[in-house]
């Protein structure tokens, strides 16, 4: 019946799959179209993101040309130009304690302390059958890249402390630090043996002192002790080197120290930064001595041995003294272009006492007891300054880095000379570039006169003392380049001198010049001269400076020339030494 046929066609359930699958066939086709489409669009941003990373990478290796690089880079990967959305140079700061979207901070072109470079790229990519549901047949893609990287440079000036032989350190010591400071000649051998990188050194004190800061290099901006700092360096040396502090490390105690005094000059918001590169700084432990002495002697005044053989001098005193550190002094300067670093004046004091019978060419009836000539010698302080760093060496005859150098100013007085020597007297606690309006004369001649009576037996007139004064200024101040090459950085060849050296000879024939150096007899003498030794003694005083000038320049010159020379000193010359080029390789930070 009819009603039974529709009853079994509506229980039948064949064909039912066919439906069913027809309906979810268009469902599966567009999910395919949809996941063809978007895994072309992932595909496409991995292509523009490689494109973006490449092109910052290119784009840091040279900042000044960041724009050409980044053109070329995206020509050569079939990118339009049109797909720089923006490019821009900055200063990326690799600091855990700076939030990760506030280290890069835009800076314009050619601007000092840009190491990074961050580039946008903005292209179109298409869409193929997900343009169906779309009104567009393109999205618009936009990827970033940011490429940093940062060159720093470490150097270093001479210095009087850096030369001071055993006696003389072990003064410095225990001037600074007491008797119980002194160090050995093995001791200082030994430590001088033992190198450590700055890196761990600071490590061990930041740890010592237990700082709270995410920001490693944040100890560059601490304040401690001698002794915590000599504590620090015995945990990172051997303990056959450690030991031998022991003693030092308890007479220094709780004298302050600036860690700046050590190293500086480094921006410690660079943070991961400054500390890789002062792990590159190699240094013997006896430097870290030696630059905590030089925080404790401004002003004092370190005898020197003076184990000095020269014809026609029977006695010889000298001692030296540093004047205070301008800013940005420490031991070794790091940091980027633009970095300083300065010394501080130097005063080397020496008191001559030459053979009498130098000035034979008196006369007969002058007998010279004692000659004696206080000397200063005044050298003038030094900076440099790191103008250029390069991290992009090609050849090795390219230049790495690039300093200027001077030496700065003495008193006004001796306008821009770099040393100037005195003969007299100082004011008694004189400190600070010596004014030649307050140099007072000095006792340098002690006679007697013989007058001759016709008849009567000769008259001897003792005890006759003669007093000088002179000045004179050396040498004029210049501004010094010095490169070193990537040669040069390689081979170790990393020291070179700045300034005017061999001018000691003529300064000290300057300073004894009759021009130069005024004579009289001590003030109060005059009932001891008389009027039978005044003709006597005003003859003499128009002798005396041509005959002191014959006699006592080659002795005086031999022994300033061989004091200096003790202390690895040339009067109107400077030294620098180059530490460390450091660069980082360029990566992405983001």
């Amino acid at each position: 019946m009819l009603t039974n046929r529709i009853k079994d066609f509506g229980s039948q359930e064949n064909g039912t799959v066919a439906v069913t699958v027809s309906l979810m066939l268009t469902v599966i086709f567009g999910f395919v179209a949809l996941g063809i489409d978007v895994a072309a669009l992932y595909r496409e941003r991995a292509l523009l993101q490689s494109v973006s990373d490449v092109t910052a990478l290119s784009a840091m290796a040279q900042p000044d040309d960041a724009a050409g690089r980044a053109h070329s880079v995206i020509a050569r990967n079939s990118v339009p130009n049109s797909a720089v959305n923006a490019l821009q140079t900055g200063r990326f700061l690799r600091n855990p304690a700076i939030a990760p979207e506030d280290r890069f901070t835009a800076l314009p072109s050619g601007s000092p302390g840009i190491n990074a470079v961050s580039v946008t790229l903005q292209n179109d990519a298409p869409l193929y059958f997900a343009k169906v549901f779309a009104d567009h047949s393109h999205v618009s893609l936009a990827r970033t890249a940011l490429a940093t990287r940062t060159g720093a440079a470490s150097f270093e000036l001479d210095s009087h402390i850096a030369s001071l032989d055993t006696a003389g350190l072990n003064q410095a010591l225990t001037t600074s630090y007491g008797a119980s400071a002194e160090l050995s000649a093995g001791d200082m051998q030994a430590l001088a043996d033992a190198k450590i990188d700055l890196g761990s050194l600071l490590e061990a004190l930041d740890t010592q002192i237990g700082s709270d800061s995410r920001n490693p290099a944040v100890i560059l901006n601490a304040s401690t002790t001698a002794g915590e700092i000599l504590a620090a360096l015995q945990s990172v040396l051997p303990a056959g080197a450690a030991n031998r502090l022991g003693a030092l490390s308890g007479a220094a105690g709780s004298a302050p120290v600036a860690i700046a005094d050590l190293i500086g000059g480094i921006d410690t918001d660079l943070g991961l930064t400054a500390t890789e590169f002062l792990g590159e700084i190699e240094i013997s432990a006896l430097d870290v001595i030696r630059a905590l002495v030089a925080v404790e002697v401004p002003g004092q005044a370190l005898t020197l041995d003076t184990n000095v053989a020269v014809t026609g001098v029977i006695d010889l005193e000298a001692s030296l003294t540093a004047g205070e550190p301008p800013a940005q002094s420490g031991w070794i300067a790091l940091g980027e272009e633009g970095v300083q670093l300065h010394r501080a004046a130097v005063r080397l004091s020496t008191d001559l006492t030459l053979e009498p019978n130098l000035l034979s060419g008196l006369g007969a009836t002058v007998k010279v007891a004692k000659l004696n000539l206080p000397i200063y010698t005044e050298m003038a302080g030094s900076s440099a300054t790191l103008e250029e760093l390069s991290c992009n060496i090609a050849m090795p005859n390219d230049i790495a880095a690039s300093f200027s150098t001077a030496h700065s100013a003495l008193n006004p007085a001796n306008g821009t000379s770099v040393a100037a020597l005195y003969l007299g007297t100082l004011p008694d606690g004189q400190v600070g570039a010596i004014d030649p309006q307050e140099l007072e004369f000095a006792d340098v001649l002690d006679v007697s006169v013989v007058i001759d009576l016709p008849l009567l037996p000769d008259i001897t007139i003792s005890g006759i003392t003669i007093q000088a004064r002179s000045h004179v200024a050396v040498g004029q101040s210049r501004t010094d380049v010095i490169t070193f090459t990537q040669d040069e950085i390689s081979r170790g060849a990393t020291t070179k001198t700045f300034g005017s050296g061999n001018l000691l000879s003529s300064a000290v024939g300057d300073l004894l010049s009759p021009e130069n150096t005024v004579f009289r007899v001590k003030p109060g003498q005059d009932d001891l001269i008389g009027d039978l030794a005044g003709p006597v003694v005003s003859s003499l005083l128009q002798t005396l400076p041509a005959q002191l000038l014959l006699a006592a320049t080659t002795p005086v010159d031999g022994v300033l020339d061989a004091v200096l020379s003790d202390l690895g000193v040339s009067l109107g010359a400077g030294e620098l030494s180059l530490t460390g080029h450091h660069c980082e390789p360029i990566r992405l930070a983001l």
